[in-house]
């Protein structure tokens, strides 16, 4: 194999590598329980089997497709890490001490041998947690892994404590160096918490250190009916997955995929590669499909009048031909040429097969290109087989110089100890289900293929049971013969169906390790090939069919519309239209849509066929392009409020998709079927640009823009003013403190339905104790409601006999009590024992400076002074009068 200059690689992307030297058996759990490949011997570990109850113990364990089958209650619901619906080992954590072993590696618990002493392994597990009641890490099961005869065991990824629930499965992966050939791999749970202790585990695997990158292919060429039929399958060998494939040649453009196989390919040299995900990068040049005559007949389909004498010359395919007719045409006698004369007197399909020399489609089925062109799950030794490890094979001219032990035995192609098989030492693992030797094939649909191998046994008892499968399906088991260098052939005959490919494997299904060894050659996949290809010769009718169509629908924007022209159209002929209004070329057909008016038209096309003119009509539709006609809604709205949507008017044919964009970000609303339509677009605040719609037929430039802009809420208000009042007495007004504009919008309820009028203050009530409500009214917008409550009590009116005006913040007003409130025209005056006043109050507001013991701003003695309260300006209210004493405390 070529190491090439890198090639343009681009995508890395997993693909299932064959190769894999997976070293322990069942590892998936798909083949069996305990005592095939591992066993279960620690104490407190019981086997659940179905049907199951659903509610498990510690310490059970099942295989199943799903932990909740074991434990509905307690366990989740998930699918295994393999391929999501095959079989896991699931535990219900065990509670019993002593680090007892729930998986020990080997049919008996012994191990894995044939290891190299010094290379470094890696043994890797998946795992997720069962349990739907872990509450922290506490609960988690902690894997401990045991290695015996083995050093440098290192984690290298994961961790030994199951994953929360919510991780899903994880890997986990250990590194050891073997110190002996067999190496004993132990697990055990050291959490034996009763609670979340459960845990799922699947794909065990134990790998050897990873070979260089390599790859090989196989080739199928193309088949005489498609020449560009040519298949190219990529098989990876070492490096690390996931690996990208590339192919170069034959074309323009390089062709790169995850599967390595290349199909539709013409005739070509190719470069073909691989990369890895550690970048490492392996290709091959000069990889040829080879090129092949494709079976052709000239001229091809043809319309003639009655009686007309034609000749079809057929090329290429193989090299012999066979024409046939239908109907028959009884004046076809000479079937057995390249070149028929025919005069057929109605419609008639002439088909040509040419036979082809069978050839074998295996890629390299005889091995004589060495190890070459196949995938396999088994180990390539090369040159020999020194300890006859299982599972391996090599690609040798005897079978004794691979393996002493066998007997001595040649290939089948020569046959004079030349020629190259393969000799296998069958593998013991997985039940028989390893794949020893896969190829992809390309092949022609509902064909009958014959694949064939010879198989001879190299050591006796228990000879290999071969299963032949293609594309998954079993073909059949055939046994090796029970002598030693016997070959024999095995047939089995399959037929393609719908298949374009034949994915065909070999499987032993012999597990036994006494003798299962074997040798194969000449695997072969046939068919007896043949190439047919047909010409129509159609007869011009009274009615005839011309050929020719356009699209039904056709939108005014388009660009010029050419009419689809069969093999049979009649040229010469001329293009109208009815009604007219339709733009189209005469001569040509081709309509030009721009400035024709949308309607239904009749395109006529009319030839002169066999000395008569004839007509043939296709019906087109001009659609009209979906246009706007209104656009409302928008403009702006309050912050926590609605508003009506931002909608269009448009004309057209529904469905519709309106593409548009908010403040520059692209926005599409599809599958519009309303007619007439308005269509909802969005209260989200931006500017709104239209770009185009789409109906079920065209599609329009649309130019719109509106803009819904977000206006703030007002400030809400907060209210302020005196909130206790005497009843039937002065009340002060209420304001908001906290706005300087806007207008203040006054309520008498929560719901702001009692509506009391808009002014920066409100005059109250002062009958009943009332909630006030007062919102701010801005730029369009409303604020969310401020409130206030005015309470309005019954007062008494009490007039004090003394005062202490001393100073000390008590007592030191002469308080009348009520008075203002109860009589707002009041007037008091207080006079001295010589009938001088001291004292006079405002009209109606005594409680607004109340007497205070002075006069002309000095104190008065402690005395007893007179006073007149003059209640009301109705000579019908008596006044008020007595005295009250000051008080000077010493």
């Amino acid at each position: 194999m070529k190491h090439l200059p890198r090639l343009s690689l681009l995508l890395f992307i997993s693909v299932l590598q064959f190769h894999a030297q997976n070293l322990l058996n069942n590892g998936t759990f798909e083949f069996g329980g305990s005592g095939v490949g591992f066993v279960i011997d620690g104490n407190g570990y019981n086997l659940l089997s179905p049907p199951y109850s659903g509610s498990s113990s510690a310490g059970n364990y099942a295989f199943v497709n799903n932990p909740q089958t074991i434990n509905t209650q307690f366990f989740q619901s998930f699918g295994d890490h393999t391929s999501g619906s095959g079989l896991m080992m699931v535990i219900d954590g065990t509670t019993t001490g002593g680090q007892q072993r729930f998986w020990k590696a080997g049919n008996n618990g012994g191990g894995v041998c044939n290891l190299v002493v010094g290379q470094t392994y890696t043994f890797s597990y998946w795992i997720r947690t069962a349990s739907n009641s872990v509450s922290g890490a506490g609960e988690l099961a902690n894997i401990g892994v045991q290695f015996n005869n083995a050093s440098n065991v290192t984690l290298t990824f994961g961790s030994a404590t199951a994953p929360i629930p919510n991780l899903g499965w994880q890997q986990v992966r250990y590194s050891f160096t073997p110190t002996n050939a067999c190496v004993n791999i132990e697990l055990f749970n050291n959490n034996t918490n009763a609670v979340g202790n459960d845990f799922a585990i699947d794909d065990m695997s134990l790998n050897p250190p990873p070979k260089p990158l390599d790859f090989t292919y196989s080739i199928t060429q193309p088949n005489c009916s498609n020449p560009n039929s040519g298949l190219i399958t990529l098989y990876p060998r070492g490096g690390q997955a996931p690996y990208i494939f590339q192919l170069q040649g034959a074309g323009p453009i390089p062709t790169t995929n995850d599967t390595g196989v290349f199909d539709n390919l013409p005739a070509g040299s190719y470069t073909i590669g691989l990369q890895d995900a550690n970048g490492t990068i392996v290709s091959e040049s000069n990889v040829v499909v080879n090129s092949i005559s494709p079976l052709v007949i000239t001229p091809g389909d043809t319309v003639v009048c009655p009686n007309a004498s034609l000749t079809f010359t057929a090329s290429g395919g193989g090299n012999s031909y066979t024409w046939s007719s239908s109907p028959l045409d009884l004046d076809l006698s000479v079937t057995n040429q390249p070149t028929i004369n025919v005069s057929p007197n109605n419609s008639t399909t002439y088909t040509v097969t040419s036979n082809v020399n069978v050839t074998n489609m295996i890629y390299n089925g005889d091995f004589e290109l060495g190890n070459e062109g196949f995938a396999t799950q088994y180990e390539y030794l090369n040159p020999t087989n020194p300890t006859g490890a299982q599972r391996t094979y090599g690609i040798v001219t005897n079978s004794n110089a691979w393996y002493n032990q066998f007997a001595n035995c040649i290939d089948h192609t020569l046959g004079d100890g030349t020629g190259k098989m393969m000799v296998v030492d069958g593998s013991t693992f997985n039940l028989g289900n390893d794949k020893l030797w896969c190829q992809k094939v390309a092949v022609e649909p509902n064909k009958d293929y014959l694949f064939s191998y010879r198989i001879m046994t190299v050591s006796l008892s228990n000879n290999a049971k071969i299963r032949v499968e293609i594309n998954g399906q079993s073909l059949g088991v055939q046994n090796a013969l029970n002598i030693n260098c016997a070959w024999n052939e095995v047939n089995y005959v399959w037929n393609s169906g719908n298949n374009l490919f034949a994915d065909i494997c070999l499987i032993d299904q012999e597990t036994s390790a006494a003798g299962n060894d074997f040798a194969l050659d000449d695997i072969s996949f046939r068919t007896n090939s043949n190439c047919t290809a047909a010409v129509r010769v159609t007869m011009v009718t009274v009615d005839p069919y011309f050929g020719f169509s356009y699209p039904l629908n056709i939108c005014p924007n388009e660009a010029p519309v050419s009419p689809s022209l069969e093999p049979t159209f009649q040229t010469g002929g001329i293009f109208s239209a009815d009604p007219q209004g339709l733009n189209i070329n005469p001569i040509t057909g081709v309509i030009t849509p721009q400035g024709t008016t949308p309607g239904t038209y009749n395109v006529n096309y009319t030839a002169q066929i066999c000395g008569q003119n004839a007509t043939e009509t296709q019906v087109v539709v001009i659609r009209p392009l979906p246009g706007l006609l209104q656009l409302t809604g928008g403009d702006f709205y309050c912050e926590g409020q609605a508003f009506n949507p931002l909608e269009l008017v448009v004309t057209g044919t529904p469905n519709y998709t309106i593409y548009y964009n908010i403040d520059g970000v692209p926005q599409v609303l599809t599958d519009v079927s309303s007619s007439p339509i308005v269509i909802s677009i969005g209260n989200q605040y931006g500017v709104y640009d239209l770009d185009s719609i789409t109906d079920a037929y065209c599609s329009n430039i649309m130019v719109g823009s509106q803009t819904i802009a977000m206006n703030e809420a007002p400030v809400t208000p907060i209210l302020g003013g005196d909130t206790l009042h005497c009843k039937d007495g002065n009340v002060g007004e209420i304001f908001p403190t906290n706005i300087t504009n806007g207008e203040i919008r006054w309520y008498g309820t929560a719901q702001l339905t009692d509506y009391l009028g808009s002014n920066q203050t409100f005059l109250p009530n002062n009958q009943t104790t009332t909630t006030y409500y007062a919102t701010n009214f801005l730029n369009g917008c409303e604020s969310p409601a401020g409130s206030i409550t005015i309470y309005i009590e019954e007062c008494p009116f009490i007039i004090p006999t003394a005062f202490t005006p001393n100073g000390d913040g008590t007592n030191d007003y002469w308080n009348i009590i009520g008075l203002d409130e109860k009589y707002p025209l009041n007037h008091v005056t207080v006079y001295n024992r010589w009938g001088e006043a001291v004292y006079e109050s405002l009209p109606g507001g005594y409680n607004q400076k109340p007497f205070d013991g002075k006069f002309k701003g000095a104190m008065l003695p402690s005395s007893s002074y007179y006073y007149v309260i003059k209640l009301s300006n109705e000579a019908s209210v008596e006044p008020l009068n007595g005295t009250v004493s000051i008080i000077l405390k010493k």
